[in-house]
């Protein structure tokens, strides 16, 4: 077996966008719908990738599959799985995207934050205790970050972004402490989708032709086209932000995706 390979921290992400070949799909053979139900209901079931199904909306593809896993191997193994099924010749790989897991570089240190609370006055023990409880807050916060566990939310949209570098609007001709106050107000913009919007952002710089996936989770399909639209007038987004296709689907389970794609036939 080939070596994992596992990055230093975070997990790899990957997304596959497939679509239903209507032409080929009459000559699957017998039980071909079954067989892919069967196919993702085991890769649902496996440890080793979190797998998220999509039945998705419009013309760009019909399944998305969104699959979390330490190993790239197994994201590998997945994508195999899935086109070497039976069903197969008729899942037409349009679209997909590879990206890792991140921390944000401009999340604030708890000396920062120390130094950030002296400024205003605070100390002694209540300064220990404070700076105590954002070190624990920042770990948690990074973990979730680097390892998320995404909810069974009934929505979910994806697409890749990029930090403009033209002319004035160069991102990374910016010094460190403006692209991180630019950062900290679209910050304050998503927080206000707090428990209507659940997003994973994954980095992709050198591993596909973005610089971001986003992943954006929501219970209600409004809150997907609403809080791209609010963040869309920040100054970091105003000014700096290029956005690549997007692709909306409604979360299925194996047999409830096979079935509305009409694949799941008699046995």
């Amino acid at each position: 077996m080939p070596a994992p390979v596992v990055p230093t921290e975070g997990l790899g992400v990957l997304h596959l966008f497939f679509r239903i070949d209507r032409q080929v799909a009459p000559s699957l053979p017998p039980g071909a719908g079954k067989d892919l139900v069967t196919t993702l209901e085991e890769l649902v079931d496996d440890a080793e990738v979190q797998l998220h199904l999509f039945s998705v909306l419009g013309h760009k593809a019909d399944i998305m599959a969104f699959a979390l896993a330490q190993d790239l191997g197994a994201l590998r193994a997945l994508q195999t799985a899935i086109q070497s099924c039976s069903a197969g010749p008729a899942l037409e790989l349009t679209y997909s995207y590879l990206s890792l897991t991140e921390s944000s570089e401009y999340t604030a240190t708890p000396e920062q934050y120390r130094e950030e609370m002296a400024a205003k006055g605070v100390e002694g023990e209540d300064l220990e205790r404070r700076v105590s409880e954002f070190a624990e807050r920042m770990r948690t916060y990074g973990q979730d970050k680097l390892y998320p566990q995404m909810p069974q939310w009934e929505t979910a949209c994806f697409y890749p972004m990029s930090h403009r570098r033209e002319g004035d609007d160069n991102w990374y001709a910016l010094d460190f402490d403006e692209r991180k106050r630019l950062m900290h107000g679209h910050g304050r913009t998503g927080r206000g989708y707090t428990g209507r919007v659940l997003q994973l952002v994954s980095g992709s710089t050198g591993l596909d032709d973005w610089e971001w996936g986003v992943t954006l989770f929501a219970h209600d399909i409004d809150d997907l086209k609403q809080i791209v639209y609010t963040m869309r007038y920040d100054e970091a987004t105003v000014r700096y932000a290029e956005f690549g296709p997007f692709l909306t689907g409604l979360r299925r389970s194996p047999e409830e995706l096979v079935t509305e794609l009409g694949l799941l036939g008699p046995a």
